[in-house]
């Protein structure tokens, strides 16, 4: 699975989200995904890159990045995030998305109950 594989992916696990409601079937698209980011660790830059472009062109929501940071907890990922936290003009009023991602990054993480992780 290339990264445009995990793209499209993602995307699949989105639409899921906002139809279906089901983080279950959600859950078994991030952890297809996660298999293949753990199996190229060369490929981990332009992977954090991908993820935080898809965040940032609000292509997926919160939930798949915070779901895939709470288990690689990427540097690079919480670093772009709390940036873009920064640089928003109101960011307690338009902040919350990125706010969940970098919750997801604690042990005790909200969300944590939705998902087997298994």
């Amino acid at each position: 699975m290339s990264a445009s594989q995990i793209r499209d992916e993602l995307l699949k696990a989105e639409r899921l989200l906002n139809t279906e409601f089901s983080f279950d079937l959600a859950e078994s698209i991030y952890r297809r995904c996660l298999n293949v980011i753990k199996s190229t660790p060369q490929d981990q830059q332009d992977i954090e890159q991908l993820l935080v472009d898809l965040f940032r062109t609000k292509q997926v929501s919160s939930e798949p990045l915070a779901y895939l940071m709470h288990l690689l907890r990427w540097e690079g990922v919480r670093l772009a995030i709390e940036m873009d936290l920064r640089t928003l003009d109101s960011p307690i009023a338009t902040g919350s998305e990125h706010a969940k991602v970098l919750a997801a990054f604690e042990p005790d993480w909200e969300n944590r109950e939705f998902y087997r992780f298994a």
